[in-house]
């Protein structure tokens, strides 16, 4: 075991830690992070028209009329069906804060950036075209992978061309906005023209278009991969490992995962909204709502272990007061209070625990017991049962609870063994104290007598 951890201390967290401080992956975690209000509420529009409830689109439809699920798509359309515009917008802004750029200028020169690259056509089965129009797979799944990498690459330019000799001063009479559009003009122009020069190479190509070359060569071989159960296993290895040494591990493993379980959950909506079964198992819901309850490591099941079984006043303590922070998926009390990291007692269940109910979970809705997730996207933070039943029904709820007595069972013997310690350390601790009283009490007898 201390060969192991040194081994990784010395190999695995330098690169975390380098992952975790890279801008770009930073600057696309954050990007994610600020638009998911906006996924939020489509979702909650998205969920009014496919309530898991058995007969209620009969519902719906007898008494606000067959037009009103898909008028409830109009705040889908604006949200999810858009994302890579989101995304570039977002993530633009989070990268130009970091690196002290105009912020306002490099979203809408990536957002410009972006659109150049966009065909504004819409190929038929039949062969037709229809001009004039942005089809929306290239402002959705199909385009998040090239909105992503257009918008670093426009973002590197702008600063590597914000340079005094490229930008156009203005006299301090001029009011900030006139002189800031007109400092930004000549790097705009330099962005604009490669991008359009790459769209008109991009035509001479077998593929026609970047989406389509970046989706082909790029998205959807990542997106195969990511789908599958043992980059799953192995994500939620990593996420649990790096905790264990401190290390925020959801936030290094989404800086690369995010993309593509994000991609994986539009597809599914994408399927849901068109009446069509969801296609894919491993999506953002797939780990949020069973594999991580109470926290990275499924923690809330070691809290109900803690707090039904344990003797110790440390265990019993901590576990009150994590309880309130549990309930809602976070669980840095316990992570840090117990504690979990850097220990080695409770390392193994910490690991196993979300890969072994990745397993479960996985073959569930391959074998078709659990339905597979909706696309519909819920905060992280909503409670066990609420989060199963929102995106699985009823069977997601039990799910939640088969895989919570799954972990409880696994952290089981780990947490009592700890408990007994930190009990022996409390008797031990109290004896102590009783002696040192009595030592007192003599003493301070024996000074009676001697008076």
């Amino acid at each position: 075991m201390n060969n192991f951890t040194a081994f990784m201390e010395r190999k695995i967290l330098p690169l975390a830690m380098k992952i975790e401080g890279n801008d770009y992956l930073s600057a696309i975690k954050d990007g994610f992070i600020r638009i998911m209000p906006f996924l939020i509420i489509g979702s909650f529009f998205l969920l009014v028209a496919n309530l898991p409830i058995p007969g209620y689109s009969e519902f719906i439809i007898r008494h606000f009329g067959e037009k009103f699920i898909s008028q409830l798509n109009y705040v889908l359309d604006a949200t999810y069906s858009v994302m890579a515009l989101l995304v570039v917008i977002s993530t633009s802004i989070s990268l130009a804060k970091r690196w002290k750029l105009n912020e306002i200028s490099c979203a809408l020169i990536s957002l410009v950036s972006f659109l150049i690259v966009t065909p504004y056509k819409l190929p038929q089965e039949n062969g037709a075209v229809i001009s004039d129009v942005i089809p929306t797979f290239a402002l959705g799944a199909q385009g998040l992978f090239l909105a992503l990498i257009i918008t670093v690459t426009s973002v590197r330019l702008y600063r590597l061309f914000n340079h005094p000799r490229l930008t156009i001063s203005m006299p301090d009479s001029v009011p900030p906005a006139v002189a800031n559009s007109f400092s930004s003009l000549i790097p705009s122009f330099l962005i604009v023209l490669l991008f359009w020069l790459a769209r008109m190479l991009f035509e001479v190509t077998p593929f026609g278009t970047a989406q389509e070359m970046i989706f082909k060569v790029l998205q959807a071989p990542m997106m195969q991969l990511g789908n599958t159960l043992p980059s799953q296993m192995v994500a939620e290895f990593f996420v649990s490992f790096f905790w264990f040494f401190g290390l925020h591990g959801d936030s290094i493993v989404t800086a690369i995962m995010g993309p593509i379980w994000r991609s994986l959950t539009l597809e599914n909506m994408q399927a849901m909204k068109q009446g069509l079964p969801p296609v894919n198992i491993i999506t953002q819901q797939f780990r949020d709502v069973f594999l991580i309850c109470g926290g990275t490591g499924f923690t809330l099941a070691m809290l109900l272990v803690m707090l039904f079984r344990a003797k110790s006043k440390r265990m019993r303590e901590i576990a009150k007061l994590a309880s309130p922070a549990a309930i809602f998926n976070i669980n840095e009390p316990i992570i840090f209070g117990v504690p979990i990291a850097l220990n080695p007692l409770l390392f193994i269940p910490f690991i196993i625990v979300p890969v072994v109910l990745c397993v479960i979970t996985y073959s569930a809705m391959a074998f078709g017991w659990l339905p597979l997730t909706s696309g519909l996207e819920i905060p992280w933070t909503t409670p066990i049962f609420i989060s199963g039943f929102l995106i699985c029904g009823w069977k997601g709820m039990l799910f939640q609870a088969i895989n919570l007595a799954v972990a409880m069972t696994i952290y089981y013997p780990f947490v009592m063994t700890l408990d007994k310690q930190y009990l022996r350390d409390e008797n031990e601790q109290e004896e102590n104290i009783v002696n040192q009283d009595e030592v007192v009490l003599e003493y301070k007898e024996g000074l009676r007598n001697e008076s």
